[in-house]
């Protein structure tokens, strides 16, 4: 498999929008509104180096993608790296494309940062997405993530 991992552009934007509107849907059965989506994407690509998108593809498609964004850590000194947007469509699971997407990604994202940590929040109930995720060295923190929402979000989503 000739997979080619690179920074995503504006031109992958429809992509993501697709791949975000699935993830939703499949992890949390949560209808998003594309129009949303496509402003959020558009608009964390224009917030580079705090949002970063990469993209994955085979023969010319997309099929996987990951973002990063980045949080300061003034205990820690430096940026700490949350991993969000992973998606790889359900046809090319389990053949490594995670591990390579995420991999090349990491280096060049410890290449522009150089984040102390990688985070992540995952769905309790994902089992799947919790095993793929220790085999990829991660491993439950010290901390409880906790949200207080601050405004209601345009994509209805809760």
């Amino acid at each position: 498999m000739a997979l080619q991992v690179r920074m995503a552009t504006a031109g992958d934007v429809a992509a993501i929008v697709e791949n975000n509107c699935r993830l939703a849907l499949e992890t949390e059965q949560v209808h998003l509104d594309a129009d949303v989506v496509r402003s959020g994407v558009e608009r964390g690509l224009a917030l580079a180096p705090e949002v970063l998108y990469f993209v994955a593809d085979l023969e010319g498609v997309t099929i996987g993608q990951v973002m990063f964004t980045r949080e300061w850590s003034d205990w820690r000194n430096g940026w700490m790296a949350w991993l969000q947007s992973v998606y790889v469509v359900e046809a090319c699971r389990g053949q490594g494309v995670f591990r390579q997407l995420l991999e090349s990604a990491v280096e060049k994202l410890i290449e522009d940062c150089n984040p102390v940590c990688l985070r992540l929040y995952v769905e309790q109930a994902n089992e799947t997405a919790i095993r793929c995720y220790r085999r990829l060295g991660f491993a439950a923190g010290h901390y409880n993530v906790m949200e207080r929402p601050l405004r209601r979000p345009d994509a209805g989503f809760q």
